[in-house]
């Protein structure tokens, strides 16, 4: 009778013992739903770096915080976005960490905030240094920031990106070379060659802008907003721009798209460039041709040097035309004394456009004084309805 006495509180005990041991673990299950809970409620946190010791504590003026955070790079001033330290005029570290981001690292906050920023303010220090800041953005506007530079790979301006790819690292990722061609100014470069025989092969046109400037790439996107160009004459002056700059793509594209401009419409100076910066088959095609044509001295002999060189063979000295003619160029002749005279009276001749950026002060007169040309003239070359220029603009000055 003990025995099963003793064997029913054991039981019993069992069963208390599972009963408890369910119950607690029911407790923990609810005390981590509730914590789970609380931290849901709470502001998404992203991780960024820490500044490092030696900037922990920097200087708590507008002008000094600036001047060190511009030392910093974008990934270091990422993790200011956070900070809500004050420090002079109601801005915050993360205030002044936005706007070098956006003035000198080039990030979008445009596009960060889908377009609505409504204030701006220039911050003055030192004097004479300037900075545009965003005063008034909310928490809700900073977290938008914040999410836009963690999930987004190239959260840069189009200018950022074409000084990314103005690189030229290799190998050159793909993605930030598919950023850059959904960029206006790209766009605008692309329609205007779309009808041509250049390459479909877009790496064409991206060389193309990566041998040029950002102004003159962000000019034609701006002028064929106002007006569509999708002229000839147009793709000449583009062409004509980068040539002054010295590309190679835009000699190439020159001479594959508008072979006969190149041969008779620039000056001797002009073709002499224009051969320095082409290789290959355009270069052999065009010396050739120039080699019968009525040219100056200069533009035979360097057009020989190339031929000769292409068949390493050194350039017979002195100089015989007539040699040269004979050897690239069968059953050819050299022309008569009097031939070139004659064919340059109904040659036009053409001078490339001189290209000048204009600087703070300077007017269409004092431009035109310093080149010895019209004012008309300037302003008829770059289609001026008035004579009202800016700093940074690009103009072309007629020869």
């Amino acid at each position: 009778m003990d025995t099963n006495f003793s064997r029913r509180w054991i039981g019993k005990f069992r069963l208390l013992a599972l009963l408890l041991i369910f119950s607690g673990a029911l407790n923990i299950g609810l005390i981590t739903a509730f914590v789970a809970m609380l931290l849901k409620d709470k502001e998404t946190n992203f991780s960024f770096a820490r500044p490092s010791k030696g900037e922990a504590r920097i200087e708590s003026t507008n002008g000094a915080l600036i001047s060190a955070l511009s030392k910093l790079s974008f990934r270091e001033l990422c993790a200011y976005l956070t900070n809500r330290e004050p420090v002079e005029e109601g801005y915050l570290k993360r205030d002044l960490a936005l706007a070098v981001l956006v003035s000198s690292r080039h990030f979008d906050l445009e596009r960060a905030l889908s377009g609505s920023l409504n204030q701006r303010r220039t911050l003055t220090w030192g004097g004479d240094q300037t900075i545009e800041m965003y005063p008034g953005l909310c928490e809700d506007q900073f977290k938008a920031i914040i999410q836009f530079v963690y999930l987004e790979k190239w959260p840069l301006t189009p200018e950022g990106l074409f000084k990314l790819v103005q690189k030229g690292l290799k190998p050159q990722d793909d993605s930030l070379l598919e950023a850059f061609v959904l960029t206006p100014q790209f766009h605008a470069l692309q329609v205007l060659f779309q009808k041509t025989e250049v390459p479909q092969d877009r790496s064409v046109l991206i060389e193309l802008a990566a041998e040029g400037s950002w102004d003159l790439l962000d000019r034609l996107a701006k002028e064929q907003t106002q007006l569509l160009d999708l002229s000839v004459e147009k793709r000449r002056r583009l062409l004509l721009s980068y040539l002054s700059l010295r590309s190679p793509t835009a000699a190439k594209i020159l001479v594959a798209t508008d072979f006969s401009f190149a041969l008779k419409r620039l000056n001797d100076q002009g073709i002499v460039d224009l051969l320095d910066l082409l290789q290959g088959d355009e270069a052999n095609r065009l010396c050739l041709e120039l080699l019968k044509s009525p040219r100056s001295d200069a533009v035979w002999e360097r057009s020989a040097a190339i031929l000769y060189a292409n068949v390493n063979e050194p350039v017979p000295v002195p100089f015989d035309h007539n040699i040269a003619l004979s050897r690239f160029v069968s059953g050819e002749r050299a022309p008569i004394a009097a031939a070139p005279a004659l064919v340059v009276q109904t040659v036009p001749s053409f001078a490339p456009w001189i290209i000048h950026t204009v600087k703070e002060g300077e007017s269409l007169w004092k431009i035109a004084r310093q080149y010895k040309v019209k004012p008309d003239a300037i302003a008829q070359a770059n289609e001026l309805e008035k004579d009202r220029i800016f700093p940074g603009m690009t103009l072309r000055i007629p020869q």
